[in-house]
């Protein structure tokens, strides 16, 4: 899997530094994190969205565990890309607890883990408010959130436009927030609290792009 992400990231960076304005920002703020680490990241307009943060992600940290929609794990080439690459699948109507318990799996045998904490695919590009999973997940592990915008990737479903045009896709990394230390993860108003302070910062860090 450490070869499959580290080509994936190789020929991914050289592509899209061809085909657009690639920027990358932040790095600074997490090339000297250890392992595990929750990244929360947003917006989520495109499929290829975990591939291209996942691609600029300091190496030390792969391969990140990617939080994916079950339904692609039933698709016939698609099931077998996503688990190359070594995403899970998210089984929703569980329990926050039990829908977590995979990605707490990961992080206690030291492995990242990556989720787009809108939860879902948007139709076009635009922040939307952040579901819980990434602030209860560092509640239940006491693992830092390293907060990344992604901007500009709904472009490249208009894909003939997006080379000749040289659009901008940019991502950024922010520094690392970590967990109030003894707080419930269950408690209702401070995942709410936490939640939003993850949003606040991934926001920040959108518009300074």
């Amino acid at each position: 899997m450490q070869k499959i992400w580290n080509t994936t990231s190789s020929v991914l960076k050289a592509v899209m530094r061809i085909f657009c304005r690639f920027k990358i920002y932040g790095l600074e703020n997490i090339s000297n994190m250890k392992k595990p680490a929750i990244f929360a990241i947003a917006t989520h307009s495109y499929f290829l969205d975990p591939y291209i943060v996942g691609a600029v992600i300091p190496r030390h940290f792969y391969p990140v565990r990617f939080m994916t929609k079950a339904a692609f794990f039933k698709m016939p080439i698609v099931k077998h890309i996503v688990r190359a690459y070594g995403a899970f699948p998210v089984i929703r109507g569980l329990g926050l607890e039990n829908t977590l318990r995979p990605a707490i799996d990961f992080i206690k045998q030291n492995e990242p883990v990556g989720l787009f904490i809108e939860g879902k695919i948007a139709k076009k590009e635009e922040l939307r408010p952040s579901k819980p999973g990434a602030a209860a997940l560092a509640l239940m592990t006491s693992v830092p959130i390293i907060p990344v915008a992604l901007k500009g990737t709904w472009q490249i479903r208009n894909f003939l436009k997006f080379i000749f045009l040289q659009k901008k896709v940019s991502v950024s990394f922010g520094k690392p927030i970590f967990p109030p230390k003894n707080t419930n993860p269950l408690d209702k108003e401070a995942l709410q609290q936490f939640t939003q302070t993850i949003e606040d910062k991934v926001k920040e860090l959108y518009y300074s792009i």
